[in-house]
């Protein structure tokens, strides 16, 4: 019987020196054994260093290595240098304010490795915490989003309720035993995953498109390769919390707090956000089309570029020709 092949690990951090430790021990954590993790501190001035440091001594675990960079080189050169420390084909990376509960990775690759479609990447549901790791929200509302704009009344799963001791305070949300899967073949504009952390990728995947400068990915690396993956393989979401996303005040995008409803994470406008990293993707898919080309067929290629084109070059409306004056119509009628 064939056996799952090893996951590697990026976990880039930088001033996260009150959290990066809770990540390190969650990726140590988890039920499956076969990773590589790379540790890689984005040049912080917080203290992260040696919280890092006493972290790794502590867990002892040779399956870890640490990378200290000089110079900050943003979310992408970050991520980049931890890859060239793994020698696996599935990478996930997580963010180290965030933190996974132990099967994160186990849940992931058995996405990966299903007898249905493979796709590039995997995605999962998340759990809101706050500085203090206390829960805000038992899921990631913009999670594989569906039509805001349908009322349908729907119950709420008792499933998805936590279990809570009244004594200590303590949440627990049991795991199904068969979370829901959903295959989206393709992109549209108004695809949603979730961050980084809650990601899984295939390596030759990311090599063939994560070629832009580490300026051009200083952050937002979830939206670009997300958007790519969708574009060009599709993506699959798995429908459970199986990590904890931290808004702690202090976030680089996620500044905002959770109101409820289909609230705001930031207080940063999306919609130019999202416009400037399509035409980054836009540009990749043009200086490496023959690569994509050879990777996923001519007709995946344009079907990309068409989706792209539709949300970056919308036909302009009709011109309308202005009414004239009722005295100009009226001349004109001969009266």
């Amino acid at each position: 019987m064939p056996i799952a092949p090893p996951v590697g690990v990026v976990i880039a951090n930088h001033d996260n020196a009150a959290y990066v430790d809770k990540a390190i021990e969650s990726a140590a954590r988890q039920t499956v054994q076969d990773i590589q993790v790379a540790v890689v501190d984005d040049a912080s001035t917080d203290g992260s260093d040696e919280a890092i440091r006493a972290c790794l001594a502590r867990l002892d675990d040779r399956r870890f290595r640490y990378v200290k960079l000089d110079r900050n080189v943003g979310q992408g050169g970050a991520m980049r240098r931890g890859m060239a420390e793994l020698d696996t084909p599935l990478v996930c990376f997580l963010d180290s304010d965030d933190i996974w509960y132990e099967t994160f990775v186990a849940r992931h690759l058995a996405a990966h490795l299903n007898a249905d479609f493979p796709v590039a990447l995997t995605y999962c549901d998340s759990h809101i915490i706050d500085a203090e790791s206390r829960l805000l929200a038992g899921t990631a509302w913009w999670f594989d989003s569906v039509d805001l704009h349908d009322k349908t009344p729907r119950p709420v799963d008792a499933a998805l309720l936590p279990s809570l001791n009244p004594a200590t305070g303590e949440l627990g949300y049991g795991p199904r035993p068969a979370p829901a899967l959903t295959l989206h073949p393709h992109w549209t504009a108004g695809s949603a995953t979730n961050s980084t952390a809650s990601m899984m990728l295939r390596r030759s995947f990311i090599d063939l498109v994560m070629v832009p400068p580490d300026e051009d990915l200083r952050l937002y690396v979830d939206l670009y390769l997300s958007t790519f993956a969708g574009l060009l393989t599709g993506t699959i979401a798995i429908h459970e919390s199986l990590y904890a996303y931290r808004m702690h005040g202090a976030n680089k995008h996620s500044n905002a707090v959770v109101p409820g409803g289909a609230y705001n994470s930031s207080s940063r406008e999306w919609t130019p956000i999202r416009d400037s990293m399509l035409h980054l993707i836009r540009t990749v898919l043009h200086e490496r089309g023959d690569a994509i080309r050879l990777a996923f067929g001519e007709d995946r290629y344009a079907t990309a570029a068409a989706a792209l084109a539709e949300v970056l070059d919308p036909p302009a409306p009709p011109e309308t020709v202005p009414e004239p004056p009722k005295s100009l119509l009226a001349r004109l009628r001969g009266s």
